[in-house]
């Protein structure tokens, strides 16, 4: 697989922080943006993002990747309050309240790429 830069906007009003399955861990406070490289050897990538709201994690979420498969999920909570818009590779997806959304075609990733997620509040 090759590298992957991930972009990320916190539109929100919430603390963004993000939990990469490699270990790499980025912040983003509330209307900032953060970036995330993966490099060749990165595969399997399952990024937890995870919003904050006086220190309580109050929603969590994920996108994710692979050479066979590759998707997003903007969390879900009863009351919903994030939305997500973004692209991976050109291919866009969005979100509110959604759950997981699966992106086409399945080795999307495989070369690596650019992803970017802009989140907002609902």
């Amino acid at each position: 697989m090759g590298p992957v830069t991930f972009n990320i906007h916190n539109q929100t009003k919430y603390e963004l922080r993000v939990q990469s399955s490699n270990g790499a861990t980025a912040e983003a406070a509330a209307g900032t943006s953060t970036s995330l490289g993966f490099g060749s050897n990165d595969t399997n990538i399952t990024n937890a993002m995870r919003w904050y709201q006086d220190g309580i994690c109050i929603l969590q979420g994920s996108v994710a990747w692979s050479a066979g498969g590759s998707g997003a999920d903007d969390g879900w909570t009863t009351s919903n309050i994030i939305c997500m818009n973004g692209e991976m590779n050109g291919v866009g997806f969005s979100g509110c309240n959604e759950g997981w959304v699966e992106l086409q075609p399945y080795n999307l990733m495989a070369n690596g790429g650019e992803v970017s997620v802009t989140y907002t509040n609902a």
